[in-house]
């Protein structure tokens, strides 16, 4: 999920895939990438979720849904669907749509393909992801309003890789005990980002005016850039997700401190579709 989808920030930055393949120093954070199976909480039951982006809780910046369906056609995966669009003043100062969709397998919680179209008011641009077993192979697309669309092939060399979607299956499928921490590499469009999350406990919380017992934790993203370090954002003091302490693990809020204040995503809306 960028700040575009409440989870991470968005770059359209090509990864060169000779850049990826080249040889370097392995950095510690490679080895501290969880790998362990799903935990018992990998079933999921068929839902619809709804979100609300703000500011400060106040100004609201856009919504987004996702649906998680287990089609009796497709034995074996679970589909995944998002869209969403800035709204109110936001849209006026930054017109912006998107959806995207995310194959998974049930067994590895890991992600087949992962497909993202977004269009904003200067280009459209689509991310079509396929995670092969050591290997993710990247096609973007890129259209600048009035001009010819260019397509780019490029990709990265890892074991254990995650779209935004399956990464939030693997978290929830985990005991999540305090202290307890979850690396994973992620990638939301064409490049790949390392999120470390620590459970920091569990709280009450109140969430558009209701109570949650919740489970919160800390996360922290960063790029993974071509020689394998990574780039932090220093405008982003703090960023807590908080998911439902029940047998759902739902994504009730995330939200980011920066200089300003903070902007988050909150759960609006709940649909079971079984």
């Amino acid at each position: 999920m960028s700040s575009k989808l409440g989870f991470v920030l968005a770059f359209l930055s090509g990864c060169a895939v000779s850049a990826f393949a080249q040889t370097y120093e392995t950095p510690s954070w490679v080895d501290n990438v969880t790998r362990a199976a799903p935990g018992g909480y990998a079933n999921l039951r068929p839902v619809k979720l709804g979100y609300t982006l703000s500011w400060n809780n106040r100004l609201n910046a856009g919504n987004f849904l996702i649906s998680v369906i287990d089609p009796k056609d497709r034995s074996g995966q679970f589909i995944g669907d998002a869209s969403g669009r800035s709204s109110g003043f936001a849209r006026i100062l930054w017109p912006y749509d998107f959806r995207a969709r995310s194959i998974i397998d049930k067994q590895s919680l890991r992600p087949v393909v992962f497909q993202l179209r977004e269009k904003d008011r200067k280009a459209t641009n689509s991310y079509d992801i396929i995670f092969e077993r050591d290997r993710q192979v990247y096609t973007t697309t890129a259209r600048k309003k009035n001009e010819k669309a260019l397509t780019a092939t490029s990709g990265f060399d890892f074991d254990f890789g995650q779209d935004i979607l399956s990464s939030a299956f693997y978290l929830r499928s985990h005991s999540l005990g305090n202290d307890e921490k979850i690396s994973m590499v992620v990638t939301p469009f064409n490049c790949p980002y390392l999120t470390e999350l620590k459970v920091m406990g569990r709280e009450s919380r109140r969430i558009k005016g209701k109570v949650y017992d919740t489970i919160r934790l800390d996360v922290r993203v960063g790029k993974i850039n071509t020689d394998l370090s990574i780039k932090t954002y220093d405008r982003i003091k703090q960023t807590s997700l908080w998911v439902s302490d029940d047998e759902y693990r739902l994504p009730l809020e995330l939200q980011s401190q920066i200089s300003v204040g903070f902007v988050s995503a909150r759960l609006t809306d709940l649909e079971w579709l079984d």
